[in-house]
């Protein structure tokens, strides 16, 4: 049922319901930022929007803000599409979303929305500022991390932000579909590269072919897998066992 909506509503926002033609599709005009402030300036938007949503939504939610930052020039070219740095532990120091605005002309629009819940609101920002303002927990738990857990969340609070109805469009729900197949993605050219023999341009190629990364954040985006193997693959693999022990939870406690 969900595939046929989703088939549905491509056609009907984009002209296709084929998958393929469709990440192409909306890589080109008019589905990109026309320059980097309009980037920013979405990717803001979308933090304020979750920002305000989240008292309805959870019962705890941090006193610490976040602030939207593009990378500094010197990193952009390699770094991720985004990250989230937590803030210090007396609060002084907001958190900080970094999101890439390099060649922002070549991005698409439609996995911004989506990433900026993943690093802020309900995601990282949300989970590291409550965990140091409940206090109690051992050092060891605050300041190392586990891949399952944190990133796990971070995709979990992806699908979550819809449920909430915090996503503007199509176009954005599209984003949401699309971060997902690229954590998905990672799961083969991991295991492709670091099990099988993939070569990078072999990683690369599979990326493109089914997300809608550009070459530069493919390209990006592999190195990473290359230099830290498994790392990646905690995404998908954390974000499923969330959901399981929530329906698990659905199941105890009812409404």
């Amino acid at each position: 049922m969900r595939s046929r909506i989703l088939a549905r509503r491509r056609a009907r926002s984009f002209g296709t319901s084929d998958p393929a033609a469709l990440l192409a599709k909306v890589k080109q005009p008019p589905y990109t930022f026309a320059s980097r402030q309009q980037l920013i300036d979405y990717a803001t938007a979308a933090v304020e929007r979750a920002r305000a949503a989240v008292p309805h939504w959870f019962g705890t939610v941090p006193k610490a803000t976040v602030v939207v930052v593009p990378y500094p020039a010197f990193r952009e070219r390699s770094a991720p599409g985004a990250e989230y740095q937590a803030g210090s532990d007396d609060g002084t120091r907001p958190g900080t979303y970094y999101i890439n605005a390099f060649e922002a002309e070549k991005q698409s629009r439609a996995g911004v929305e989506a990433t900026a819940f993943h690093e802020t609101y309900p995601g990282h920002h949300l989970q590291g500022a409550v965990a140091k303002e409940v206090g109690g927990t051992h050092p060891i738990q605050r300041y190392f991390g586990s891949s399952g857990f944190g990133e796990g969340w971070g995709l979990y609070s992806e699908r979550l932000a819809d449920e909430m109805g915090l996503y503007s469009d199509d176009l954005a729900k599209l984003g949401l579909l699309s971060n997902e197949a690229l954590r998905s993605a990672r799961l083969v050219v991991d295991s492709g590269m670091h099990a099988l023999g993939w070569t990078r341009q072999q990683a690369i190629d599979y990326v493109l072919a089914h997300t809608t990364e550009t070459v530069a954040g493919a390209e990006a985006e592999i190195d990473r897998y290359i230099a830290v193997p498994g790392q990646a693959t905690a995404y998908m693999i954390g974000n499923l066992k969330i959901r399981q022990l929530r329906d698990e939870a659905k199941q105890k406690l009812g409404s």
